[in-house]
């Protein structure tokens, strides 16, 4: 099971680089940097959190990216959210 955790994980993950790349025109992104330091904004915030909604599901408030702002932290909680929302 600690290996479907880490793989969901790791594809969440893949997702989001994805959508940071798109959105802050970064070519290479970690999964421990942070939005704002690669030029992110609040408006940028608002995009990236569009585009979680539309393309896994997930409805994340704003305030999320002030306080889990890396791919990582993201990855774990939209993971969380999406486990929680198919055992409602």
């Amino acid at each position: 099971m600690e290996i479907t955790i880490a793989v969901k994980e790791r594809l969440i993950e893949e997702k989001l680089i994805g959508f940071w790349k798109e959105i802050l025109e970064q070519e290479t992104i970690d999964t421990d940097s942070n939005f704002f330091d690669l030029g992110g904004n609040s408006l940028l915030a608002m995009q990236f959190i569009q585009m979680v909604k539309n393309n896994l599901g997930v409805r994340l408030p704003i305030k999320v990216m002030f306080e889990q702002s890396t791919i990582k932290e993201l990855s774990v909680l939209i993971k969380q959210l999406d486990d929680m929302h198919k055992l409602s």
